[in-house]
C-alpha cells in the first residue's frame, strides 16, 4: 500500500526520482574510488614501496566493476611484486589473471613466466615469509614447486617447456613419497613427449621407481614387470646411451626377482601335493628368466617332480648383478706440514711446517 499511496502522491514521485539519480551515481563513485586506489598505488610504486602499491592496485581491482580496469589494477599488482621478488606472490596475480581475465592477457607469455617463477624455485629461490622481516635470510615461506608445477602445466600441458616441468614435478612427488601420482606424470611424459629430450630421463625415473617398489613388496608381480618392460624400451631406445650398463644390471636383477617370486609359488604348490601347477611355474622360470639366480633351483626341483625331464648338461655362467666403476686414486698433494700434533704422541702442541731450509741451502751451493 506504501509503494501504491508513493506512486500515486505527487510527493511520493518525488521521493522517487530522487532515489532513481542516487541509484545511478553508485557506480561513477565506485569508479571514483577505484580510480583514487589506482592512482594512490602509481604513487607508491613510483616511490619505490611496490609492496605497499601492489595492495592499492588490488584494492582498486576488487572495487572495479570495469572488466579492463580490473585486469590493469592485476597486472600493475603483477608488476610490483615481480620487482619486489615476491614471486610466489607474482604467480598467485598471474592466476588470477589467467582464470578471471583471460581475454585481457596474452596467456602464452603469463604461462611462459609461470615457468619462469618455477624454474626460480627449483633453484632455492623463497619468498621471505613475513615482508616486515625479510632482512632474515632463514625466515623464508615453503617450497611452492609442486603447487606452481601443477598449476602451469594445467594451463599449458603441451607447451615446449611442459616435458621438463612434467619431470621436475615427477622426481618432487617421488622426494615427497608420493610415489603413485609420481609414477602417473613419468608415464605420461613418455607417452605425449615420446622425442623429447627428458624423455630418456623419465624411462629412467620410472624404471628405477618400479624397481625400487618391487624390492619392498609387489605381491601380484605388477611393478617388477612394468620395471622390466620399461627397462627393455629403453634399451631398445637408447641402445648408445651411457646408462646402458646400469640398465643392465637392474634388468638382470629385475629377473631375479620376478623368478624368484614364482619359484616360491611353485615351493608352495609342491609342499601341498600340486605338481602339475608347480611344474608349471618352475618351466616359466627356466623359459622366460633363463638367466636368473632362481633357474639352477628351478631345474632341480623340477628333474625331482618330473621323471621325464631331463636337465641342461651346461649353464652358463651368471653375469654379475653389481655395476663396476673404474677406481680413480686422489691425486697425491705435496704438504707444507710435516707432521700434525695428533701424530706427535703429544710431543708437539702445533704442526711442524716445512721451512724450505734445504731446499734453499742447496740452491746457494
Amino acid at each position: 500500500m506504501t509503494v501504491f499511496f508513493k506512486y500515486n502522491n505527487p510527493g511520493g514521485k518525488i521521493f522517487l526520482a530522487v532515489c532513481v539519480f542516487c541509484f545511478s551515481l553508485r557506480p561513477a563513485a565506485a569508479d571514483i574510488t577505484t580510480t583514487e586506489k589506482f592512482q594512490v598505488g602509481l604513487e607508491k610504486q613510483k616511490a619505490g614501496d611496490y609492496v605497499g602499491a601492489a595492495d592499492s592496485f588490488l584494492d582498486a581491482e576488487f572495487l572495479a566493476r570495469d572488466i579492463n580496469m580490473k585486469a590493469e589494477a592485476a597486472k600493475e599488482a603483477m608488476k610490483c611484486y615481480r620487482k619486489a621478488n615476491l614471486l610466489y606472490k607474482e604467480f598467485t596475480i598471474i592466476e588470477k589473471l589467467l582464470n578471471s581475465y583471460p581475454a585481457e592477457v596474452d596467456f602464452g607469455k603469463l604461462v611462459e613466466r609461470e615457468y619462469e617463477i618455477c624454474d626460480k624455485y627449483l633453484k632455492g629461490h623463497r619468498d621471505p615469509e613475513f615482508w616486515s622481516l625479510r632482512w632474515i635470510p632463514w625466515l623464508t615461506g615453503p617450497d611452492r614447486s609442486e603447487e606452481m608445477l601443477r598449476k602451469a602445466l594445467k594451463h599449458a600441458p603441451f607447451a615446449a617447456t611442459a616435458p621438463q616441468a612434467k619431470l621436475r614435478l615427477a622426481v618432487l612427488l617421488i622426494e615427497d613419497s608420493k610415489t603413485e601420482e609420481a609414477l602417473g606424470e613419468l608415464r605420461e611424459l613418455i607417452k605425449n613427449y615420446p622425442k623429447s629430450e627428458y624423455c630418456k630421463s623419465a624411462y629412467l625415473e620410472l624404471g628405477n621407481a618400479l624397481f625400487q617398489l618391487s624390492m619392498i613388496g609387489d605381491g601380484d608381480g605388477k611393478y617388477n614387470s612394468e620395471a622390466l618392460s620399461v627397462f627393455q624400451k629403453f634399451i631398445k631406445t637408447y641402445p648408445k646411451a651411457a646408462e646402458i650398463e646400469w640398465v643392465n644390471k637392474c634388468l638382470l636383477r629385475s629377473k631375479d626377482i620376478q623368478a624368484e617370486r614364482l619359484l616360491g609359488i611353485a615351493k608352495f604348490y609342491k609342499r601341498i601335493g600340486r605338481t602339475a601347477p608347480a611344474e608349471r611355474y618352475l618351466n616359466d622360470i627356466l623359459v622366460q628368466y633363463p638367466d636368473s639366480q632362481s633357474a639352477a633351483a628351478s631345474e632341480e626341483i623340477l628333474a625331482q617332480l618330473d621323471k621325464s625331464y631331463t636337465p641342461e648338461g651346461f649353464r652358463p655362467e651368471l653375469k654379475s648383478r653389481y655395476q663396476k666403476y673404474d677406481v680413480i686414486p686422489i691425486p697425491s698433494q705435496k704438504s707444507k706440514i710435516i707432521i700434525v700434533p695428533e701424530n706427535s704422541n703429544g710431543k708437539y702442541l702445533f704442526p711442524i711446517r716445512d721451512l724450505g731450509i734445504q731446499k734453499r741451502n742447496s740452491d746457494n751451493e
